[in-house]
């Protein structure tokens, strides 16, 4: 039973990178539309709480956020790996010592920032600068592909936005994600 569950786990390793690679390699036609920012936060936060909940205590700063012009499933995507990124960034069991903040609003020029931010372990400037490199990872083997950043930003750009990041060594992180209100709304 062990190598059954062992190469059903293996199996399914593959075809979520297999999937990630496709993502990354050619954007499929999907649809898009106005999207509620927020509303996909809260979804994935709501996917995400196991992982938050034994690592940081969780603040919420949203803030007035037209939607934003995108797909609702590639949004849920890029906020799932932040989410999960920050609170990777920090141990498990010291859950009242680090905290993760998600902030959104609307910025000037008609865009929409979301932001998450973490009290995690930082990253040094060698490893900011690689960190959209497709492959490139700080993740021990067999965690995570070092796609996930890399598939991100193509997703944000692709939606006419951009993601930055900010992070101090033993400080934290914090991800930036601009995008375009939704064409006709109050920005």
């Amino acid at each position: 039973r062990d190598e059954l569950q062992d190469a059903r786990e293996g199996a399914e390793r593959l075809r979520t990178i297999v999937r990630d690679l496709k993502i990354f390699s050619r954007p499929e036609a999907e649809t898009t539309g106005p999207v509620d920012v927020v509303g996909v936060m809260e979804s994935t936060l709501r996917m995400a709480w196991n992982e938050i909940r034994h690592r940081a205590r969780l603040n919420r700063r949203f803030g007035p956020t037209p939607p934003v012009q995108a797909s609702e499933t590639r949004l849920g995507q890029v906020f799932l790996n932040l989410v999960v990124n920050a609170a990777q960034a920090m141990p498990e069991g010291r859950a009242s010592d680090n905290t993760i903040t998600i902030t959104t609003g609307a910025a000037p020029g008609g865009l929409v920032f979301i932001e998450v931010t973490d009290t995690g372990t930082g990253m040094s400037p060698e490893v900011l600068g690689r960190l959209f490199t497709p492959f490139f990872t700080t993740k021990p083997v067999g965690v995570g592909t070092g796609l996930g950043l890399s598939i991100c930003q193509r997703i944000v750009a692709r939606f006419g936005g951009e993601i930055t990041v900010t992070s101090a060594v033993d400080r934290g992180t914090t991800f930036r994600v601009t995008l375009p209100a939704a064409v006709g709304e109050p920005g």
